[in-house]
This record gives C-alpha cells, structure tokens and sequence, in this order.
C-alpha cells in the first residue's frame, strides 16, 4: 500500500513520503496530492492551455488568453456536522460569513451541466465541495458521471458521517469518483467529535470499511480514498493511532493537517504589508473559479466567504467573456502592478500567506 502521510497549513507544507522530509507552498502540495490521479487526463489541448495558463500566472498577465485548470463547486451549501472552524458551522442561516444562495438548497443536475459547459475542455480536474457536505445532494453521482465521461478529473471531500444504504455505496464505488477525501479528526469517538460535532466515529469507520470492501472486488474502480486527519493539540498525540487505522483501513493516502479556524474569525486572518503579501503570490486567480450552488461564477473560493462578489453565472463564461471580467482583471493587476492598491480579503487571504 502507498501510504502518505503530510502535514499541511495553508500556507506551508511538510510531506512525509518514506521517511523523506520535504516542505513546499501549499500550491506545490495541492499539484503533489492531485498530480497521480489527475495526469491520467492530460490532452494535447489542455497541455497547450496549461502551458499558455501558467505562462500567464507567472508573468502576471492581468488579461488571459488561457482557461481555468480546476474548479471548485458548492454542489451543497449545507451540512449535518457543526464544526467550529467552518463557515457553516453546520447552520443554513444567513450571516455575513454565509451568503443567502445557501438557502436555496443542493445544486441541480441541471444547473450543474449548464454551469459547466464551457469549461469541460480545458479541465483537469474539479473539486465537488466547499463548506457544505456534497453527499447531501443526491444528484451528485450523476454530476460525478457527467465529469468522468468527459475526461475530467473529480475529487469529494466529505464527513462521511451518513447513514449510507449498500446501493448508495455501491454508487460511490461506481459513478467514476476518482479522489474521496474522509475528514477524521481523531482516532475514538471522543476526540473525534471535539471538532466534528455531531458526527458519529464508529459511523464513519464503517462506511470506509464498506467501501474499501466493495472497491476490492470492483478492481476497475478508479477511486482512491484518503483520511485527512486535522491536528489540534488535544488530538496531536494520536499521530501514531492514525497511522495505524489508516493501514488498518486499506486507504491509499492519510494526510495530516495542522487545525485552524480556517478565517472564522478576524482574529485569525492575518493583515500583511501589500508588498510582502504580492510576495507570495496568489494562483486561484489564474489557475482555477469557483461555482456555488446556484451557478455564480467566482474569483476564488476565499473571495465570497469574505465578500469579493461574484462575477455572473457560470453558463455565461464565455458568452459574457467572464474570464476577464473587469473585477478579476483588478485583482490579478493588483498582484503585478504596485501602483493597484490590493484588496482588503486579498491581504487576509490564508491561502496567500507563508508561516514563519
């Protein structure tokens, strides 16, 4: 079994691979944890769009020519966990931090296909979640369907803390689903639910069991399934025990994350100089948007959680040449031009930001 085991901050990364330590960006971690499933996608026309599209980045073209290499979707906007460092904190009230669109429910099979119609070309891969738990939306076996058989690449972060019938396991292990990432924040019930609250250990145990039991016998299945465990210094001790269950499991990969409050709170989000904050870059502008629930096409994942506003739908991209909407255009001037005051969520962004 390949085993990985990283430990990750946003904004700085270590990854243990046999023994090997390494430190990299939390872009080159992201590449590094993607790059084994999503390569297997890779055509001589998104080669040519990746190529033009990092070229981009790099030179810190304001304008591109280039379309998005990954996409995140809120395919749910919703969860039955209350984590603390969420956004949602497993409420659908609307607040500053939880824009209303997550009142109006799961995105639909329908809006999905529509929203993704002039991106599927350039893709690589898609990432089906935010804050919300995708597996609330039932549709999202057919989202996972329409992705695989155009040749994109698809990954599903969720609590796995459902109570899953055999046929719906049996869909996991079927429509095409390539990454399953399983939040596991501790090795008992007790630790565990210290920050999944309302999630049930034993539950979750079960349900990788299962899975892992049909992809046995299923040896075409592509799907590989990680642990990722957030560190905490209650739970920081079971390091060793997570490694074991995570053998004891099967699973191809247990990544370990430092905890945070993941911005929650302003305390949290750090406020660098603008000089020092273009230091280190962002990539979400070039490389990858974001889509929410009700088929908005954002700058980032970070950007609405904090009040960057959307830039249109989705099914508009190329009709309303949204790639280079003149408010994402500011954005990327304002990481390569010193004269272009940055903009405030941009300068407490944690994906921007290196530790010290």
């Amino acid at each position: 079994m390949n085993l990985w085991i990283a430990q990750s901050k946003k904004c700085k990364t270590r990854v243990f691979l046999s023994g090997d330590l390494k430190t990299t960006s939390s872009f080159l971690f992201q590449i590094r944890r993607a790059l084994p499933i999503t390569l297997k996608h890779l055509t001589f026309k998104k080669l040519l769009n990746a190529s033009v599209c990092l070229f981009e980045m790099v030179t810190k073209r304001s304008v591109l020519h280039s379309d998005p290499l990954y996409l995140r979707i809120e395919v749910c906007p919703y969860c039955n966990l209350r984590c603390p460092g969420c956004m949602l904190g497993g409420t659908r009230e609307v607040s500053e931090s939880n824009p209303g669109h997550r009142l109006e429910g799961a995105m639909k099979y329908i809006l999905f296909e529509e929203s993704l119609r002039d991106f599927v070309p350039s893709l690589f891969r898609v990432w089906l979640y935010d804050e919300g738990e995708p597996f609330l939306n039932g549709e999202i076996y057919d989202m996972i369907h329409f992705l695989s058989a155009n040749n994109v690449g698809t990954c599903v972060s969720t609590n796995f803390s459902l109570k899953f019938s055999d046929e719906t396991i049996e869909k996991i292990a079927d429509c095409g689903l390539e990454h399953l990432i399983v939040a596991l924040d501790g090795s008992t019930q007790e630790s565990y639910s210290r920050y999944r609250r309302g999630g049930d250990f034993n539950l979750v145990i079960s349900n990788i069991r299962r899975l892992q039991s049909l992809l046995s016998e299923k040896k075409s299945s592509p799907l590989k399934i990680e642990i990722q465990f957030l560190e905490f210094e209650y739970n920081k001790e079971e390091r060793g025990a997570m490694r074991k269950l995570a053998k004891e499991l099967g699973v191809w990969r247990l990544t370990i994350m430092e905890g945070c409050s993941c911005g929650a709170d302003e305390e949290s989000r750090p406020d660098l100089p603008e000089d020092e904050r273009r230091d280190k870059r962002c990539y979400e502008i070039w490389l990858g948007a974001t889509i929410n629930s009700i088929g908005e096409l954002g700058t980032c994942d970070y950007g609405e959680d904090f009040g960057i506003p959307n830039i249109g739908f989705a099914k508009d991209y190329k009709s309303e040449g949204l790639r280079n909407h003149p408010a994402i255009i500011q954005l990327r001037k304002s990481f390569g031009n010193n004269s272009v005051p940055l903009n405030d969520i941009c300068k407490q962004c944690h994906w921007t930001i290196k530790k010290r």
